[in-house]
């Protein structure tokens, strides 16, 4: 079958960005239509199906473009593996807080270009650590996403806000627990996976803290 070619001047990029628009203004993929995408984009439904056969297919390449956001190749040259993923687990918050992406992210897999460059980085980062790289990617993906879900889907303010309604005797240590700490997890885990910070074993003892 031939390829179907441009439809009245509009792009993938276009339908993209139309998505997008409304992604963030409303901040979850439900209840957004295809039909809502079109009219964002100005065009009828079946122009869209020029570039994507459906919905979905717009979610997950929306979901692969937000990923590459992360710019994950950037931290291959760092000197540290350790300081990287740090570098990285920042950025994936600030991503993950963009109105809509954990949502997309929750759709299905995502099986882009960029999410394999997101693999293949966090594989090349960890392969020097005591976990088959593999175990080490799921571990530290699976902490990234998620604390987000967490976040995002509201249990800890839930929980917070049970918390000051009712004393929860009965629950000492949730009446009592703290702030959550993302960069102490993240310490941790590197820990487990065995990679220490190069730049502070070559720091000098004095300049230590």
């Amino acid at each position: 079958m031939a390829a179907r070619g441009p439809r009245g001047g509009i792009t993938a990029e276009g339908v993209l960005r139309a998505a997008d628009r409304l992604l963030v203004d409303r901040g979850r993929v439900e209840g957004i239509s295809l039909r809502g995408v079109a009219a964002e984009v100005g065009v009828a439904v079946n122009a869209l199906y020029t570039y994507f056969p459906s919905l979905d297919a717009i979610w997950h390449d929306l979901a692969d473009e937000r990923l590459g956001r992360l710019e994950p190749q950037e931290l291959l040259d760092h000197e540290c593996a350790h300081c990287a993923l740090l570098e990285l687990a920042d950025r994936a918050v600030r991503v993950l807080s963009t109105p809509g992406t954990v949502s997309l992210l929750r759709r299905g897999p995502v099986l882009g270009r960029c999410s394999f460059i997101l693999s293949e980085t966090i594989m090349a980062l960890t392969e020097h650590g005591r976990l088959d790289p593999r175990d080490a990617h799921d571990l530290v993906v699976g902490w990234f996403y998620g604390s987000s879900v967490l976040d995002g889907e509201g249990w800890t303010s839930g929980t917070d806000a049970i918390r000051d309604a009712d004393p929860l005797q009965d629950f000492p240590r949730i009446a009592h627990r703290s702030a959550p700490d993302r960069r102490q997890q993240a310490e941790a885990i590197l820990h487990g996976i065995g990679l220490a910070c190069s730049a502070a074993r070559t720091r000098p003892a004095t300049d230590r803290r």
